[in-house]
């Protein structure tokens, strides 16, 4: 497919959005060893801190919320591994951007440049107007399978593979470290040393808004950080960061506890944002880039190597 083909596919979708009417969305939760002994009231207050008890009450008695696919009572303690269901008043979903590029496709892979805000998949406020979804729609024949996420509101390389077993192949080079990711990261503050490198462990709990937390029983996190130029007349830095991991939130995190946050990221600047905001901010505001990728191909065996072009917003 050529990639004009391709944004037409895409245009056909987006017009109007596929979030833009109304629906009820379907929640889905499994309940984790933590919360285990907790009535299914207290246990959706902790898991969704911006909820409260009534609205759960309200879901019980109407047999809005289940677990397990039966009715339960306001009483009813939750065990480790219940599945929990609930589903929303039909809503429509918040605005996204829907500039998908196509950067490289063959029989086996695709690789597409990700614009911001659009979330990977279906989370939160997000159900239908998501790159899976999108895709899924304007290319139903092409079995298309996430490999790998970056977040809504980070832009740049996204690699889908078509089908499970090539899948498969790529997803054990990302479990196993061999891909190279290169990503560009716009900062506050003036960094005057010219590499760094971070190791903060990141938790596994998902805090309000979907955040993480640095956390020192988390998981080990590995990043490294190059200079590349310094704005002193803005106090900003541009850095080329590699994740020599991929825990969620990763590159946001380290650079924010070394004391240089994301030019946009106010959640991880400001401890409290997210009490009170989503963690998918509404506009293009973060300065954080996908760049470049270098992987085997999943057939071929050979290195390949894709670069997503700098959003003009780097350009000072």
């Amino acid at each position: 497919m050529n990639k004009s083909d391709f944004t037409k596919a895409i245009q056909q979708v987006c017009s109007p959005l596929p979030g833009s009417t109304p629906q009820a969305v379907v929640y889905k939760l499994t309940v984790k060893k933590r919360f285990e002994g907790l009535s299914i009231i207290d246990f959706f207050n902790q898991a969704v801190p911006r909820s409260t008890k009534e609205l759960w009450i309200t879901k019980v008695e109407s047999e809005n919320l289940t677990v397990n696919g039966n009715a339960v009572t306001i009483n009813y303690k939750v065990k480790a591994g219940d599945l929990t269901q609930h589903s929303s008043a039909p809503k429509t979903e918040p605005d996204i951007n829907t500039n998908i590029q196509l950067i490289y496709e063959d029989d086996n892979i695709m690789v597409i440049n990700k614009p911001s805000p659009l979330p990977m998949h279906a989370s939160g406020r997000y159900a239908r107007n998501t790159l899976l979804n999108i895709l899924t729609l304007a290319f139903p024949k092409k079995d298309l399978k996430l490999l790998h996420r970056i977040d809504a509101n980070t832009t740049g390389l996204v690699v889908l593979a078509k089908g499970k077993e090539v899948a498969n192949n790529v997803r054990i080079q990302f479990e196993e470290k061999t891909i190279q990711k290169e990503y560009l990261a716009l900062v506050e503050g003036i960094i005057m040393d010219d590499e760094l490198n971070s190791d903060f462990a990141i938790g596994t709990e998902v805090l309000v808004g979907g955040a993480r937390k640095v956390d020192d029983s988390g998981k080990n996190a590995k990043t490294n950080i190059t200079v590349l130029e310094r704005r002193t007349t803005k106090d900003q830095t541009l850095l080329s960061v590699i994740p020599l991991t991929g825990r969620t939130n990763q590159i946001r995190l380290h650079l924010a506890e070394l004391g240089y946050p994301i030019v946009g990221d106010e959640g991880h600047k400001n401890p409290d944002y997210f009490k009170n905001n989503p963690f998918t901010y509404p506009s293009d505001s973060l300065f954080l880039h996908a760049h470049k990728l270098t992987f085997k191909h999943p057939k071929s065996n050979k290195e390949i190597s894709f670069e997503a072009p700098i959003p003009i917003k780097f350009f000072p």
